[in-house]
């Protein structure tokens, strides 16, 4: 009898074990394959500095160029604009994105931001007195709710902060996570209606030919007299799908010209162009 008892109770824990391996295999993910390259020489051409990340989502390969930045957490800025979108639209706080954004009459430096727009027309010009009275509309209850369901990055909303955190604070997101989050918005992973999705797809159109579509938003953030910026998306081509996130700075943390302004975007395409064969030569528009 006491046999018995001790090879049922040595099966039992067998089993066990077999269960709590199996679990343990499960809950670790496969670490991601990861290829450094240099394209300094690409930041260099509009003096900056920064870090770059690709992902073929065929292959599940990413390409990096200064992989520890790569992991660095920033502010989102105005990529944010991707998820304000969904959020607004989930919420009702915007009907669709004709609803009008009223001027308030602040004369601003960007002077295309100095009139009536809807919303659509807020995020291809990057809006961001647009987006903040959206903001207020969301609400830091709403985002509370909904930002933990998207997982962009780890981002701090309070009453306070509900029309800047995405600007200002401790809000954060890695180009790792930038691409994780668009991947699963591709994909229509994320919990939003297809509706909203499509709809917030369609804004960030870029450019598109024959065979190929590029889709992205660029980001700025001015801290105390220091500059970083985004520029992060995909490209559709051929049938596959290339997601990127490039992140930049002045070099020597000078100040933002028109060299960061337009660097942001022409670094990367030129680094998917000449590095990847993607892009046409005349993508960028």
């Amino acid at each position: 009898m006491k046999s018995c008892l001790k090879s049922s109770a040595l099966r039992a824990c067998g089993s066990i074990m077999l269960l709590l391996g199996l679990l343990g295999t499960v809950a670790v993910p496969p670490a991601p394959r990861i290829t450094e390259r240099n394209y300094q020489r690409y930041f260099d051409r509009y003096d900056l500095q920064g870090s770059f990340l690709l992902l073929d989502a065929a292959t599940g390969q990413y390409t990096a160029y200064n992989l520890p930045r790569c992991r660095q957490g920033f502010l989102p800025a105005s990529t944010f604009k991707i998820p304000n979108t969904l959020i607004g639209l989930e919420t009702g706080a915007i009907r669709d994105t004709t609803d009008l954004c009223r001027w308030d009459g602040v004369k601003r430096s960007f002077p295309q931001w100095n009139q009536d727009m809807t919303m659509a027309r807020a995020l291809r010009v990057s809006c961001v007195p647009c987006y903040q009275q959206l903001a207020r509309r969301v609400g830091a209850a709403r985002y509370q709710q909904q930002l933990p369901k998207l997982k962009f990055g780890r981002m701090q909303v309070t009453p306070a902060t509900v029309d800047t955190f995405w600007l200002a604070g401790p809000s954060r997101i890695t180009q790792f996570e930038q691409i994780d989050f668009l991947q699963r918005f591709q994909r229509n992973k994320l919990p939003v209606a297809r509706r909203s999705a499509d709809i917030t797809k369609a804004l960030l159109v870029l450019g598109r030919g024959p065979g190929w579509t590029l889709r992205g938003k660029t980001g700025w953030t001015m801290q105390a007299g220091h500059d970083n910026g985004w520029f992060v998306g995909w490209v559709e081509q051929a049938g596959k799908a290339y997601f990127f996130a490039l992140n930049a700075e002045p070099q020597n943390g000078g100040p933002a010209a028109a060299n960061f302004i337009q660097g942001r975007r022409a670094v990367t395409e030129q680094i998917l162009r000449q590095e990847f064969g993607l892009l046409p030569a005349a993508a960028h528009q």
